[in-house]
């Protein structure tokens, strides 16, 4: 029970050491030793911290002007609080903003050439909807010459139409006129016909009184 109220005790004293810790820096100067103690006769622990290394402060002693500090490295010991101050050195200051600037720059970079890119961008999308924009103008002339020829083959549809009905009218006509010329044609043979055995039988009849004729003189002696 006595050990786990003392690991108490002393988890409580690192607590409120550490809450009460706060974060210093080594000011303009090249090294500060770091001491066991608070005077200049403890043991050195570190030969010399440089300037603009950061700590903490966990302990202030206003008699004897040393803080005790304990660095990023875990390592403990006390220096002299005139060798602390609150804020970055100059040097720190003067990188931190050179590197900020650094960091703007590039960023500035970066924002000029996104800019420079959209203008590209808005440039080639300008030229792209000029050339849409002139083939929507083709596309419309075309449509407009469809439709002009779609009313041209619609008209010449119903011409042909109307051809085609006048041509059958023809066919029509002509069929007719064939059968009536063929009926003609027959007719006329017919009475050819008739007129060729009409002038055959009158030719033969003519032949048989002939024949009879002379025959009949011949048997009455008329051509003795």
């Amino acid at each position: 029970m006595t050990r786990a109220l003392l690991l108490s005790l002393v988890l409580t004293s690192v607590l409120v050491e550490t809450a009460r810790a706060e974060t210093m820096y080594i000011r303009d100067i090249l090294y500060v030793p770091l001491r066991g103690g608070q005077s200049s006769e403890h043991r050195i622990l570190h030969r010399g911290l440089p300037s603009g290394t950061k700590v903490e402060r966990m302990e202030i002693n206003e008699d004897t002007g040393y803080s005790r500090i304990r660095t990023d490295q875990g390592l403990e010991g006390w220096l002299q609080t005139q060798y602390l101050v609150d804020e970055p050195i100059a040097s720190e200051k003067l990188a931190s903003v050179t590197a900020r600037l650094e960091e703007l720059e590039a960023r500035h970079q970066q924002a000029l050439l996104r800019l420079r890119q959209a203008s590209e961008t808005n440039v080639t999308m300008g030229d792209t909807t000029a050339t849409l924009q002139e083939k929507n103008e083709a596309l419309a002339n075309e449509i407009d010459e469809i439709t002009a020829l779609a009313a041209n083959v619609i008209a010449i549809d119903e011409e042909n139409k109307q051809l085609n009905e006048e041509r059958d009218g023809l066919l029509a006509e002509i069929q007719q006129l064939n059968e009536t010329n063929e009926s003609l044609l027959d007719d006329d043979a017919q009475h050819w016909f008739l007129r060729g055995a009409g002038t055959i039988l009158l030719g033969l009849l003519f032949g048989l009184w002939i024949g009879r004729r002379i025959y009949h003189r011949r048997n009455t002696g008329g051509w003795a």
